[in-house]
């Protein structure tokens, strides 16, 4: 099977859906199928990109926000021929658009994997931002969706947002998925040679993308009235990930603005041996978001046996049925109530539930169980076969 995987960015610090369509095509390349890659990148991303099998790269022009490329259309139109099915990740870029619109024209089916983006965070902005997405959505964003062969969601949560639009063509539900064997094993004691100052000390990990969705807005003053407390005066917040439109100025703004800083440690994009060090070395993991279709990194948390506190607003909830963290509303004095009793808990305890949650992901999360699924959809689409709800 000839697939395409269409997508507005390939660069790793764009986060969760770069990651998962990279090991979902890999899987699938490594099962014997013609995976390739489509994208739009600067110049900064291009020595990253370039080592990746089999992506087609364009760059962008005016209005570069939207990723909009003329070459992009052009490339993905001489090879539509040679294709037999487009998977698009995203929803609102213009290589999803366009891509769509090649697929129609040429009889190529395509399925969309919108990644979050219609959930009601994304479409709920500022009174422009919103306009715009609601006339994209009316003029354009609707022909996308009514001609996809499917919507796929990674949760039952983000199937419902897809519904509550008024989408009522077909869904498939397909979680993402980890790499436990990269996420297993190794000493949580590495993370301190790399960095010495978390040695003895509590630690709390964020570590997602800088961006107003990821709530650290609540995280840090809960944060700020939970080390008031002398028994945590050594603790450490730990924030890593890459900052989005220029939002880390503002996360930076609140430690100020709650007098933390010896408190909290801004690191940056983590990569590597150095990412999957600092998530076992965390004693609790953190992600605090208004909204998630899925959140894979909670479950590469998860996979490392560190326990997990998140919200409501991400499809969790079986952390607080297992007992392998805390599931809260997005509230401040909700996340900083997990907090503490997660950090009043003996290590053992905390370390029982991370092997709980380690079982999880082993027994639900893992590639082997969730590519299949595609395949069991493509398929389906390209036989015309109804599509599974739950492949």
């Amino acid at each position: 099977m000839n697939i395409a995987f269409v997508l507005p960015y390939l660069a790793e610090r764009f986060g969760g859906p770069v990651t998962v369509v990279k090991n979902v095509g890999g899987a699938l390349a490594s099962a014997g199928h013609n995976v390739s890659y489509w994208a739009t990148a600067d110049n900064s991303d291009r020595e990253e990109l370039d080592s990746i099998d089999s992506a087609h790269i364009f760059d962008t022009v005016w209005p570069r926000s939207w990723h909009r490329s003329r070459d992009f259309v052009r490339g993905l139109s001489a090879a539509i021929s040679s294709l037999d099915i487009l998977h698009l990740n995203e929803f609102w870029p213009h290589p999803v658009y366009a891509a769509s619109r090649i697929g129609r024209v040429n009889d190529v089916p395509y399925i969309v994997s919108p990644a979050g983006s219609l959930g009601p965070w994304a479409l709920r902005s500022n009174r422009l931002k919103w306009f715009k997405k609601a006339t994209y959505l009316h003029i354009v964003g609707k022909t996308v969706i009514q001609h996809a062969a499917c919507l796929h969601a990674a949760s039952m949560h983000e199937a419902e947002n897809f519904r509550r639009l008024g989408y009522r063509g077909p869904v498939t539900i397909i979680p993402n998925g980890v790499d436990t064997d990269e996420f297993t094993g190794g000493d949580r004691s590495e993370a301190e040679d790399y960095w010495p100052n978390l040695r003895d000390r509590l630690v709390v990990l964020f570590m997602s993308r800088l961006s107003p969705e990821k709530g650290l807005d609540l995280l840090i003053p809960a944060w700020a009235d939970v080390v008031k407390c002398p028994a945590y005066k050594d603790a450490v917040l730990v924030i890593a990930g890459p900052d989005d439109r220029g939002y880390r100025k503002v996360v930076e703004r609140l430690i100020d603005k709650f007098n933390i800083s010896s408190q909290t440690r801004m690191m940056g994009m983590i990569r590597g041996q150095k990412k999957l060090a600092l998530l076992r070395r965390a004693n609790v993991f953190v992600l605090p978001s208004y909204s998630e279709n899925f959140g894979i990194v909670v479950a590469e948390a998860l996979s490392c046996g560190t326990p997990v506190i998140t919200t409501t607003g991400t499809p969790w909830q079986q952390l607080q049925e297992i007992d392998a963290g805390r599931w809260v509303p997005p509230q401040q004095g909700e996340i900083g109530q997990a907090l503490r009793e997660m950090l009043n808990m003996p290590d053992s305890q905390r370390k029982a539930m991370g092997q709980r949650g380690m079982a999880l992901i082993k027994q639900n999360y893992t590639w082997d169980r969730v590519v299949p699924k595609f395949l069991t959809v493509y398929n389906c689409i390209l036989s015309g076969k109804p599509i599974p709800l739950h492949p």
